[in-house]
């Protein structure tokens, strides 16, 4: 250890006595002054007052850490790394002394106080002993020059607490103790001082503090990463200029501005990027392009960024492009964050300009891209399908449909299309088509869906309709009750199976006043009904209002209904057919004849109608999961007998990786019966197999 860094046990007094050419100053990258009155306010307090009554000797207080730079041969500064809270508060604790002797006449002790323990006399910056954060200072100051009439924020950590140590000291006058032996109790408490140097990595030790202290969140370290190599003067500018500017943008929420900083460094890195790994990944990011950017043009990046996530989920939607608004807005009740790092590059371009002035993605080229992505997130919410899947997938699209554009954004809808919807065909990431929709929604229990079913719903509302309506006093509403009664029973003739089938599915839901939802209960259907009349102005209620029964076919019909709806206010969206890679492909053998389609983007095959299958005889056992595929496609009249022969009725797509291949190899050996490798068995027009095409092999598994 140098001599530097040797600890130093002192007393509070002494510390302040042997500073008079120093001034602490709180960094602007430091967390906010939150120690609380009634928590560590007080425990300092009564550990003063234990020591004050004799109940101990001396009493530890804590460890500070500063960083020490010399500034000229009469002045020092003293950087608190940590500690920062403790200090803070025992400067309140001496100006609350300094008042307390004012009041009580004693104004030539007071002044000798501040002299010894709160100034530098000598100091060609400020006078006083400590420069408190930024955000504190105005308060601070007002307490140190005795403004208080003038102290606005009533509520501030800094006046509350300096007014609640005052009151405890009075408290302790009362008990026929002295200001003196207030002071002189002080002196027993103690802290133990760590001067560091930087070339003890200051930032290395704040960070080894945060992991076994009390934790920040990556915000906190990544404002302390960027603040903490410039000077004192520029951490201030900065924390003013830039970093309250981030806040205003974002949230001043220290877990919103850590999701802000992940979905930033997505958008760099075009990466999925783990919450647990959010400071790691940045500083990784940022040493990597700090001679790109200079220190300031960090700060800048970070806040037009910061503008870009502000505009897509927080500005007001009037303030944005016209042909954004609607966009923006529908994709805000869908409340997902998942495709912030896509959005946010994508508004990056869009705010771009070429020399002649244009951007480079148009604002509405941008609001069909959003448009889009609701398509898609919905389509998916409503089929209930997992959106883990989905949340690595975002960084990817964007990776996929920038290089594809390779600087060139005339053509990105279509490109985007093709990335989101045609290379997620078959796999988990997929955008539910209007076949898939059907099967999904038609007999689902849509009620544990009934957020994404509101979503629908106020949009079915809107559509076409000018006139406002207040959504917020809506809820999700059962026609026929959750509860069956024998009434219900009876007017259905339905039996409990039937019942329960059907009480959750979609087309027996409907919006209605929260007032009114529990005043329908499980009634009968012609008291529900004229309650439910109190939301006749909505037009999503007035058929039903019109039926004088409520039945199962009434359900079934208006949930065939519903499921067109939503395929109309989220269309099902590919690109056109001249995005599309496809490769003519062929197995050409003694016994088949087989023909499709390769599709590179997403690994696919299109097996032709009429192409034929092997019906040689095999160990079934030994291919089970093919058995299992062929079985599937013969029952469901894929594949039909015809002319003694198997073969394909109707073009067939294969995606699956069920038997743990491509599903080139997967298609093969479907139509060639047992285990065969498909980029040797299919072949190109001109014969050769397709595994010899070099730019195809990075599909190869």
């Amino acid at each position: 250890m140098s001599q530097e860094n040797i600890p130093i046990k002192v007393g509070l007094l002494e510390l302040l006595l042997g500073s008079t050419e120093v001034q602490y100053v709180i960094p602007a990258y430091q967390r906010n002054y939150t120690w609380l009155a009634n928590r560590e306010v007080k425990q300092l307090m009564e550990d003063l007052k234990m020591v004050l009554c004799g109940e101990r000797t001396k009493h530890f207080l804590g460890i500070m850490i500063y960083l020490e730079t010399s500034l000229s041969p009469f002045q020092r500064e003293r950087s608190v790394i940590d500690g920062q809270q403790r200090l803070t508060t025992i400067f309140l604790l001496m100006y609350a002394i300094k008042e307390l002797m004012l009041q009580k006449g004693m104004i030539a002790d007071a002044e000798r106080l501040e002299k010894m323990y709160l100034l530098n006399q000598f100091s060609e910056k400020s006078k006083y002993k400590l420069k408190p954060l930024v955000s504190d200072d105005a308060v601070y100051q007002q307490i140190v020059t005795r403004d208080f009439d003038n102290i606005v924020d009533k509520k501030s950590n800094v006046y509350l607490n300096f007014c609640y140590i005052k009151d405890y000291l009075l408290h302790l006058l009362d008990e026929k103790n002295t200001i003196g032996d207030i002071l002189k109790a002080l002196e027993k408490l103690y802290i133990v001082c760590v001067p560091i140097g930087k070339d003890d990595y200051p930032q290395n030790i704040f960070e080894s503090i945060n992991a076994t202290g009390a934790k920040l969140t990556a915000s906190d370290l990544i404002r302390n990463f960027i603040l903490m190599p410039i000077s004192t003067e520029l951490q201030d500018e900065y924390y003013e200029k830039y970093w309250k500017q981030i806040e205003r943008l974002v949230s001043t929420d220290s877990k919103k501005l850590e999701a802000f900083f992940r979905f930033f460094i997505m958008t760099k890195r075009q990466v999925l990027v783990n919450k647990s790994v959010v400071y790691r990944s940045f500083t990784e990011w940022y040493q990597k392009h700090i001679e790109e950017y200079g220190e300031e043009g960090m700060f800048k990046e970070i806040v037009k960024y910061a503008t870009y996530y502000h505009a897509i989920y927080k500005a007001s939607v009037g303030s944005l492009d016209k042909a954004l608004q609607k966009p923006i807005e529908e994709f805000r009740f869908i409340l997902s964050d998942m495709p912030a790092p896509l959005l946010m590059q994508l508004y990056a371009i869009h705010k771009e300009k070429t020399k002649d002035g244009q951007s480079l993605i148009s604002a509405e080229q941008l609001g069909e891209i959003i448009r889009i992505l609701n398509s898609y997130l919905m389509r998916r919410a409503l089929c209930g399908m997992d959106t883990s899947d989905i949340t690595r997938f975002f960084p990817v699209l964007l990776k996929e449909t920038l290089a594809d554009c390779d600087g060139n954004y005339a053509n990105i809808v279509e490109i985007f299309k093709k990335n989101l919807v045609n290379r997620t065909k078959g796999t988990s990431q997929e955008m539910p088509d209007d076949n898939r929709l059907q099967d999904r929604i038609q007999n689902a229990n849509m009620y544990n869906l009934r957020t994404w079913v509101a979503i629908f719903f106020r949009k079915l509302e809107m559509q076409n309709n000018p006139a406002p309506v207040d959504f917020s006093h809506l809820s999700i509403e059962h026609l026929m009750p959750q509860t069956a009664t024998m009434e219900w029973y009876a007017a259905l003739d339905a039996d409990r199976e039937t019942y329960d089938a059907n009480v959750h599915r979609l087309g027996n839901l409907t919006l209605a006043a929260k007032s009114d939802n529990s005043k329908m209960g499980n009634k009968v259907w012609e008291y529900k009904n004229r309650i439910l009349a109190s939301t006749n102005h909505l037009r999503i209620n007035q058929d039903i209002l019109k039926k004088p029964h409520w039945l199962i076919k009434d359900i079934e019909t208006r949930t065939q209904s519903l499921i067109k709806k939503i395929a109309e206010l989220y269309p099902y969206y590919g690109a056109k057919d001249s995005m599309i890679t496809k490769i003519a492909i062929q197995i050409d053998s003694d016994k088949v004849m087989a023909k499709g389609y390769y599709y590179p983007d997403n690994g696919s095959v299109e097996i032709l109608e009429g192409s034929e299958l092997s019906t040689d005889t095999v160990k079934k056992e030994l291919y089970e999961d093919v058995e299992v595929l062929r079985t599937e496609l013969l029952e469901e009249g894929t594949v039909a007998e015809k002319n003694s022969k198997l073969v394909f009725t109707t073009n067939h797509f294969v995606y699956s990786k069920r038997t743990n291949s491509t599903a080139l190899s997967t298609a093969a050996s479907i139509i060639l019966h047992g285990s065969h490798n498909g980029w040797e068995r299919w072949l190109t027009e001109d014969g050769k197999q397709i595994g010899q095409i070099k730019e195809l092999r990075k599909n190869k598994e």
